[in-house]
């Protein structure tokens, strides 16, 4: 496997970047005693950014169109705190900057108890905020600047918020005092909450637009779910309970293996074009797919720690130590061909044609992450 092609090396003015030229190509040839061998070239731009200061606890979000970031600068946030569970330091701090992309320095700073959420939108970054009495929060602040605006503020634990793609806000909930999250979806038809029984707890939702994607832990089981329901359709309580499929990736279960599950991707990257649902499965220590209409499991590559969607036929994953490329569907003979040396976490941009955009790649450590922009060709 290579990446082939010639290098132009200049004098930089700002970053540098690396340039690699090829017609991409992609060659397997099998002779008479069955040894497969696989030439490929193929040609990417790397463009690097200015770094960001974090809290080495956080990985940056970037837009779903590639122009903004957002990360937690300081935080004194802990795993507890992170899962909103019971116990959790009542004295959290934390600042949260955003910047358009491509600027050296964070144009907003919002200094208190926020942390960064799962995912954003146009309209800015979701964050939480746990409060001095044990409530917490969740709003949005404005790529533009100013106060942040709240959209859950109650007397409840509010966590793990997303936004779907007609502007769905989903999230967890629970009573003080008590462990067990409920689940909640704020729709265009109307709000939907998800039944909880004894003992089970309903965990970091994705909203699609054909459906619901959550974690379900109950007694140590942990599942993930789906709930079928289209734009335009409406579904009771009752009605979702006996709707919803069901697939056990671990009888081990945690809130913490839960959120290492389902939050190895912003909610709006997770979803593949046919619907299916990429996370980390714990017990195979690789990233998966889940498609639940057909209820098909589809391991990646062993050592697999996040991978993202470039277009309908190909993800870039990461491992502990190189970024490469994987062709869909996934294929023994055409393995990943490696980009990148260095544990670069690749964000595409989301939905259909994202191939076209900007792919912003994350190098985290523990005091920063390093951000560059991969275009392939």
């Amino acid at each position: 496997m290579a990446c082939a092609g010639c290098v132009k090396q200049i004098t930089p003015i700002g970053p540098g970047r690396l340039v690699v030229n090829s017609s991409p190509s992609d060659t397997i040839v099998q002779n008479e005693s069955g040894a497969v061998t696989r030439d490929t070239s193929l040609g990417f731009q790397l463009n690097a950014l200015a770094p960001v200061q974090t809290d080495g606890f956080f990985l940056p979000l970037a837009s779903s169109d590639g122009m903004r970031l957002a990360w937690q600068q300081e935080s004194n946030f802990n795993w507890p705190l992170l899962l909103a569970l019971p116990g959790a330091s009542l004295s959290p701090r934390g600042v949260v900057a955003v910047r358009a992309i491509d600027e050296l320095q964070p144009t907003r700073l919002w200094n208190g108890a926020f942390m960064l959420g799962r995912c954003c939108n146009s309209d800015g970054a979701l964050v939480e905020s746990p409060q001095a009495d044990g409530t917490r929060w969740i709003g949005v602040l404005p790529w533009a600047g100013g106060d942040a605006r709240w959209l859950i503020q109650d007397a409840r634990v509010n966590a793990f918020a997303c936004f779907g793609p007609r502007g769905e806000l989903a999230w967890s909930h629970r009573d003080i005092g008590q462990r067990e999250f409920c689940l909640s979806v704020e729709r265009p038809e109307g709000k939907l909450e998800w039944p909880r029984k004894d003992n089970e707890s309903w965990l970091l939702p994705i909203v699609t637009n054909n459906g619901i994607y959550a974690a379900h832990l109950q007694d140590g089981v942990l599942d993930l779910t789906y709930l079928p329901l289209r734009a335009g359709q409406n579904m009771s309580s009752l009605e979702s309970r006996s709707a919803i499929l069901r697939k056990c990736i671990s009888i081990r279960g945690s809130e913490k293996m839960a959120y290492q599950c389902m939050g190895s991707l912003p909610p709006d990257r997770a979803v593949l074009a046919d619907g299916s649902l990429l996370f980390f499965h714990p017990d195979l220590a690789r990233m998966a797919i889940w498609q639940p209409l057909t209820d098909t499991l589809t391991p990646l590559p062993l050592g697999t720690l996040s991978a993202s969607a470039t277009g309908p036929k190909q993800l870039l994953i990461s491992f502990k130590d190189r970024v490469a490329t994987l062709s869909l569907p996934v294929d023994p003979v055409r393995g990943p061909v490696t980009l990148l040396e260095d544990a670069w976490i690749a964000r595409a941009p989301a939905g259909e044609g994202s191939s076209a955009g900007r792919i912003i790649l994350l190098l985290p450590t523990a005091q920063q992450c390093k951000i560059a922009e991969l275009k392939l060709n």
